[in-house]
């Protein structure tokens, strides 16, 4: 991971592998536990990460944690996320379903990420705490006064609102990607119909596990808990508009003669911006690309960030810009050579004043 920031967190209660024979077996049915437990060390079991979206409105997708769950094993526990405070590890791992009941790797291994994604999945860890070193924290642990928290860190997100998710670039050019509108309530619309509403949540991509810490609260604001949700703002709710009705939709589709630019005075995606150009219409999931964040009108690539024609960097509000420039020019240098105000004065003095 190529990331300078702090990792993610999420918290989970902490269930002590202590006890009867019967609990024992319980958590080695499906996590692996050793058969000669020494006295010097505590052991725990516990739901590492879950799919889905969180309370802070993390999504994590199935197909990502089965990317990333070579990463967790062997990883330090540590005190409220302190790298330098480390007090255990994780000592193995394993996915279950809802049910509880272990699903083998190798059988998640063999789905498509499509086949995954409509799955849902746990993954609980068994983990050490070093007992012998740090005994009043183990005593802690076992009176229920810590809590277990999974960090990791990831390398892009995707944004998702209700059932449909964006990719980064698209959310950011609808708004729709930054800190401040995440947990928030969003539409979209498209020529009048509703096609997504919902919280806007992160959708975590290449996920690496890091390790887990025990914390009692959350170590920075940063952090993802389960049990602290962020209030819903369905009072302010955010709408996307991704046209203006009909109109727009017709001249969209019949391609760049047909295209008014009249039209696009108004803040939105620009009509002549396409996300893909494919070879030949109508296109299918074979169908090549040829260009990709595409201005239609002047045949290149959109230099808009946001794709939105009152954006300074639109190449329409470019060529214009520059047409105007000329006709101030223009006027500038037909104002410099007009002599009619001149020859009107010498006109004057040569007139009888009566």
């Amino acid at each position: 991971m190529t990331t300078k920031e702090k990792p993610i967190t999420i918290e989970a209660a902490i269930h002590l592998v202590e006890g009867t024979d019967d609990l024992v077996k319980e958590v080695a049915a499906i996590v692996d536990f050793p058969k000669n437990k020494t006295p010097d060390v505590l052991f725990f079991s516990g739901c590492f990460v879950s799919s889905g979206e969180n309370l802070n409105h993390a999504y994590f997708m199935p197909s990502e944690l089965v990317k990333a769950f070579h990463t967790i094993v062997n990883k330090p526990l540590d005190i409220e996320h302190n790298e330098e405070e480390i007090v255990g590890h994780i000592y193995s791992s394993a996915f279950v379903d809802q049910q509880g009941d272990k699903v083998e790797l190798t059988e998640l291994a063999n789905r498509t990420d499509k086949e995954l994604d409509k799955m849902n999945l746990d993954i609980m860890i068994c983990g050490i705490v070093y007992k012998s070193r740090f005994p009043e924290l183990a005593d802690e642990i076992k009176n229920n006064k810590w809590k277990l928290s999974m960090e990791t860190y990831f390398q892009s997100y995707d944004v998702k609102v209700g059932n449909l998710i964006l990719s980064r670039k698209d959310a950011e050019a609808m708004g729709l990607a930054s800190t401040e509108v995440v947990g928030k309530m969003a539409k979209i619309v498209k020529r009048g119909i509703e096609i997504a509403a919902g919280e806007v949540a992160r959708v975590l991509r290449d996920l690496m596990f890091s390790g887990c810490g025990i914390v009692k609260q959350p170590a920075n604001p940063r952090s993802l808990i389960f049990e602290t949700a962020n209030k819903r703002e369905e009072d302010n709710i955010i709408i996307v508009e991704l046209d203006k009705g009909d109109d727009a939709m017709k001249k969209e589709q019949s391609g760049i003669d047909s295209v008014d630019v009249r039209s696009q005075t108004s803040v939105g995606p620009c009509v002549s911006y396409r996300k893909y150009v494919y070879a030949n219409e109508p296109a299918d999931e074979d169908t090549k690309v040829i260009h990709e964040h595409w201005c239609t009108l002047y045949e290149s690539g959109c230099t808009s960030f946001s794709r939105d024609t009152t954006d300074p960097q639109c190449l329409r509000v470019q060529a214009n810009r520059k047409i105007v420039e000329l006709v101030e020019a223009k006027l500038c240098k037909s104002e410099a050579n007009d002599n009619r105000g001149k020859l009107l004065q010498e006109l004057k003095k040569v007139l009888p004043k009566n």
